[in-house]
């Protein structure tokens, strides 16, 4: 794991640089404009990952990747107050990594001024409103929103079902409420088991981007998780393909890359010490086959016959899945002790035994 980067002979006559200033380089000047969201969106996931795994970027490179950016984003708050959490993350991780002549502190209370937190409908982004009021000393009213989103987190019900939309919305609500592991909080054991469920989905899926940021969730809330997963996610990082980009940048696997490689930086690995080649990048996963479909598949055939104990459906599942699935399976269940509790939900049987 300390050397994430096994790069084909063509790659390594290229120039290559250091992990963490190639990343700046890359995300701000070769892969999308500057106005473009998903520029936005890129750069605010790479300077947070810079940031959270406490990484040195020399101040010059900084200066020439982003001195337009810190000097445009004043203005570019006034015009694009909908992108007001991108360019305030932007800002703070900027300064963090010691950008001068930033005043990240009054962009951030001039969007609190302006009204912009009370703009998001949803919870999760009002958390992270919130959370950017709290790096610069401002409190921002909770009106019940702690208690609502640890009421959503704490049902574990809701993720041992594939839901995506949910189980993001999971580890982001450790990742706000303990400021990216930076401190502890109220309730953080709550969190567990609904992400050791969302994890085990993830894992059944072989779903690397969500599992990376299930294990980093559950550290950030002081627990450890499963050692299958992280050793899986270091097996996924080491063979992930970083070379010249084929189509569309934004189309490729860069999110599951960064969040692999914060996951492993959490674990206490080094994957920011590689090097990356010089140029415009793109970032492909391998490709794991899933056990989720094929799994949910046989439960639904199965019916009446589904069982929310463990110890029973294993030897009918065993009958009807794949070797390759059943493996994926099996791993899952021998990984944590959620894994019983996890599937009674997970096959779908109401209390009386009736399948659902």
């Amino acid at each position: 794991m300390s050397n994430i980067l096994t790069l084909p002979d063509f790659r390594r006559r290229r120039a290559l640089g250091s992990a963490p200033e190639r990343l700046v380089d890359l995300f701000a000047l070769h892969r999308h404009g500057q106005g473009d969201a998903r520029w936005l969106k890129e750069n605010a996931e790479v300077l947070r990952l810079l940031v959270a795994t406490g990484q040195m970027i020399d101040p010059e490179l900084l200066g020439r990747a982003h001195g337009a950016t810190a000097r445009d984003l004043p203005t570019r708050l006034a015009f694009f107050p909908q992108y007001y959490r991108f360019l305030l993350s932007i800002a703070l991780d900027l300064g963090a990594l010691g950008m001068n002549g930033l005043d990240a502190a009054g962009l951030v209370a001039r969007a609190v001024a302006d009204g912009l937190p009370e703009s998001e409908l949803s919870d999760l982004q009002r958390a992270e409103a919130a959370l950017f009021a709290r790096r610069v000393g401002l409190d921002l009213p909770d009106d019940g929103l702690t208690e609502r989103l640890m009421r959503f987190a704490g049902r574990s019900a809701t993720f041992a079902l594939p839901n995506k939309k949910a189980a993001y919305e999971l580890t982001h609500i450790a990742f706000y409420l303990s400021d990216y592991g930076c401190h502890a909080f109220e309730g953080a054991e709550t969190l567990r088991e609904s992400l050791e469920f969302a994890g085990l989905v993830a894992w059944l899926e072989q779903n690397t981007d969500l599992l990376a940021e299930v294990c980093m969730a559950l550290r950030y809330c002081g627990a450890t998780p499963p050692a299958l997963w992280e050793e899986g996610i270091a097996g996924d990082l080491a063979e992930f393909y970083i070379g010249p980009m084929d189509g569309a940048a934004g189309s490729d696997d860069y999110h599951a890359w960064l969040m692999a490689a914060w996951s492993a930086s959490v674990a206490g690995g080094q994957p920011m010490a590689g090097l990356l080649p010089a140029g415009a990048l793109g970032f492909a996963a391998p490709r794991r086959p899933s056990a989720l479909h094929e799994l949910s598949a046989v439960l639904l055939d199965l019916d009446a016959a589904r069982s929310p104990d463990w110890s029973v459906m294993r030897r009918r599942l065993a009958a009807r899945l794949s070797p390759p699935a059943m493996d994926i399976l099996d791993r899952a269940a021998a990984s944590t002790h959620a894994f019983e509790p996890f599937f009674a939900r997970f096959a779908r049987v109401d209390r009386k035994g009736i399948a659902a």
